[in-house]
């Protein structure tokens, strides 16, 4: 491999390109096993697009096992038959990109599009829930689009995908299995006190979460469904399903009892322009920091049936839908240090010293530890290969360990045993490690704060001024401000 641009590995010649096709083989079939891939998201898609580059140059060196047109890459497999084929999503990047595929769609229909979806594309894993009468029976993986896994056993520790719907209709519905934030959080908890590693991601977690069987515990997932499907024995159902607009289709899920994307801040909405499409996704793309789930980009489809019949499918994705992808907010980089700072109340702060890594537009080269508990709890090794998650304007943090690609070189992180900043001892009582000096450890720093603006507002008192005060003794704590005299 040569270099890369932002939009895709360059493969120099014929072995780059076997090596990059090995390496998507691996990283995909790791993928959709457990969620435990060596490239994050964004690695691989550059990965991806190279492959695909490659391959349009040079067609008569196209290799069997290329991810380029498969879905899952071509690395899941399934024994269950899917009644319809569950295909993946073709990706574009940029505005640009996605008007010249809107104009590639409406060429192909001889029409302008009507109505245009709008949604999420939520960061799981799709499955089919099979009803019959009205009683979730049997729920599948995607699979190669053609087959699936039965991961029934799973039934019963999904919210959003009830038992029984509120009407006895033989369906299937289709949509995506996450963990939220809290759900991530609170499996890791559980996990760790069964001696299991963290789950490095959300995905991660709730790929190895849907597949295990015969745990000691159990944990929590979230379903959300984006579409429907008559199946055998489905009756006048099958007709009226086969007509409806893809956003109706939604709201008859949702009425039966089956959770949807209704209800959260970034709601599947029907626009009819693509003008009205970009200020969506531009709306969705905004509020991505503060979801209580990960998305990855935004779903954009053509809502109306017939618009969606005369466009057709191709072997991997069908040509009416479109996924935008959006900057990845999470990379995996190396975790090479750990600093201990000590801040003006005396907390005794762990901070992450990163490899370098590109996010979402800015390069990251440290993120927040919390405390050494949480070191303890996620077990971090420096040297780790670490997923580093960043959103918006929040300081980035380390998800976890991403521990299949340990090498047995990595060394545990080293606490402090005295205060890094004063050499006092540690209140170790609590999670959050303190000097027992507290304010007076950062003598300076908690006066010069207390005397600002937006507190105490001392006006004339700053830090060079007091930093005279605490070399003179006359200040050994903020009060004593209060009982200098004159002189």
């Amino acid at each position: 491999m040569e270099g890369m641009t932002n939009s895709a590995v360059v493969l120099a010649d014929t072995a780059a390109y076997a090596v990059a096709v090995e390496e998507a083989s691996q990283a995909a079939a790791a993928y959709y096993a457990t969620g435990e891939s060596t490239l994050d998201d964004d690695a691989y898609d550059r990965l991806a697009r190279g492959i695909a580059a490659y391959e349009q140059a040079h067609p008569q060196e196209v290799l069997a096992g290329s991810p380029t047109g498969k879905v899952a890459g071509g690395a899941a497999v399934g024994d269950v038959p899917h009644t319809v084929p569950m295909l993946s999503l073709d990706n574009v990047f940029s505005a640009e990109q996605f008007v010249t595929w809107t104009a590639s769609l409406e060429r192909r229909i001889g029409r302008p599009v009507e109505a245009w979806s709008v949604e999420p594309k939520l960061d799981g894993l799709a499955v089919a829930a099979r009803y019959r009468e009205g009683r979730l029976e049997q729920l599948i993986t995607r699979g190669d689009g053609t087959a699936g896994e039965d991961v029934s056993h799973a039934i019963g520790t999904v919210v959003g995908l009830p038992g029984q719907l509120a009407e006895p209709v033989t369906i299937e519905m289709r949509g995506e299995i996450l963990m939220t934030t809290e759900q991530f959080e609170q499996a890791n908890t559980v996990r760790t006190e069964h001696g299991g590693a963290p789950f490095a991601n959300a995905r991660n977690g709730a790929a190895g979460t849907l597949r295990a069987k015969d745990r000691p515990y159990t944990v929590e997932m979230t379903f959300f469904a984006y579409g429907a499907l008559p199946l055998p024995g489905s009756g006048e159902l099958a007709g009226t399903l086969a007509e409806l607009p893809h956003s109706e289709v939604l709201a008859q899920a949702a009425e039966l009892g089956v959770h949807t994307a209704a209800g959260t801040d970034v709601a599947p909405r029907t626009v009819t322009t693509v003008e009205d499409v970009q200020l969506r996704v531009e709306e969705i793309a905004a509020l991505r920091a503060s979801l209580p789930f990960g998305i990855d980009g935004i779903v954009i489809k053509a809502d109306l049936a017939a618009d969606q019949h005369d466009a057709g499918s191709g072997t991997r994705a069908p040509r009416w839908a479109i996924a935008y992808k959006l900057p990845a907010v999470e990379k995996v980089t190396r975790l090479l240090d750990v600093e201990w700072n000590v801040g003006r109340t005396g907390i005794i702060a762990p901070r992450a010293v990163l490899e370098p890594v590109e996010i979402d537009g800015s390069t990251v080269g440290y993120a927040t530890l919390h405390n050494p508990a949480d070191i303890t709890r996620r077990d971090l090794r420096l040297g780790d290969h670490v997923m580093v998650y960043k959103a918006g304007d929040i300081i980035p943090r380390i998800e976890a360990p991403v521990a299949h690609l340990r090498t047995g070189e990595e060394q545990p992180v080293v606490f402090p045993e005295a205060c890094p900043q004063c050499g006092s001892e540690i209140d170790t009582s609590e999670q959050r490690w303190r000097c027992v000096r507290g304010r007076n450890c950062r003598l300076v720093a908690s006066v010069s704060y207390a005397a600002g603006r937006d507190q105490l507002d001392i006006e004339g008192l700053g830090a060079t001024r007091v930093v005279q005060l605490v070399d003179a003794g006359l200040v050994a704590d903020f009060a004593d401000l209060f009982a200098l005299e004159r002189e």
